[in-house]
């Protein structure tokens, strides 16, 4: 398997503190079969992390040079959605995804603005855009179907693994999946609490879907990002649920 989304670079975002920390996710990892990992440390212009690209490679490759397991290890930035993105990457400021044309980004949790599709139009005229764990904000929530705003501009959906265990995540994300809005199962590790797995998510959409799918979300997609081969997802609008109203 091949996670895509982690925060194993030590000190520079709210994921591993040290390097110690970071190679006991490894070992996890290892155990698991994770083969390869992109590790996503979180950039915000405006926010406590802005930890730059010289600085991030400069982590990056002594945790690199510190670690002596089997998984291959790869750099890249989980990218707070700001209008000076695109400035940002045009620099070299930012990461993409394992030097790829591939860009992680995450929104606010609670509001979405207008504003934001824009930013995300400049960003797609070089970029492969892939959102970061949309099932946890809480208008994707409220209904599912806000994703077809990002899915029909072309952009691709991560979802965390530990939101299909969580319920207020897995009955939004578990229709998701059987619609096709899904092309990316991750981790987004971050320490002992929410640790570097990915067995039992695979196991779950084995049962729950098939294992074909279990192997595109976990292995397939996420190889094609290494590759930086294009991925177009095929997926369907959610019909939405009447609602019953009782008389008496």
């Amino acid at each position: 398997m091949i996670d895509i989304h982690s925060h194993l670079v030590p000190g520079v975002d709210d994921g591993s503190q040290s390097i110690e920390e970071s190679l006991r996710l490894l070992k996890q990892a290892e155990i698991e079969g994770i083969t390869e990992i992109i590790t996503t440390p979180h950039y915000m212009k405006n926010g406590d992390f802005r930890t730059k690209a010289a600085e991030l490679v400069q982590r990056f490759n002594a945790l690199k040079e510190t670690y002596q397991g089997t998984i291959k290890l790869h750099l890249g930035n989980e990218l707070y959605i700001h209008p000076d993105l695109p400035e940002l990457l045009e620099q070299g400021e930012i990461l993409t995804l394992a030097e790829s044309n591939y860009i992680l980004v995450e929104f606010p949790f609670y509001e979405y603005k207008e504003d934001y599709d824009e930013i995300l139009y400049e960003l797609s005229l070089k970029y492969q855009i892939i959102i970061a764990h949309p099932e946890r904000y809480s208008y994707v929530q409220d209904d599912p179907n806000f994703c077809l705003r990002w899915l029909k501009e072309g952009y691709l959906l991560q979802s965390n693994q530990n939101s299909l265990f969580k319920k207020e995540t897995r009955k939004v994300l578990i229709p998701m999946i059987e619609h096709g809005f899904v092309s990316f199962i991750a981790s987004d590790a971050h320490n002992g609490y929410r640790p570097l797995v990915l067995r039992k998510a695979y196991e779950l959409l084995s049962e729950e879907f098939n294992e074909t799918l279990a192997i595109q979300l976990t292995r397939e997609n996420p190889k094609r990002i290494l590759m930086n081969e294009r991925i177009v997802p095929e997926y369907r609008e959610m019909k939405r649920k009447k609602k019953r109203f009782l008389w008496r």
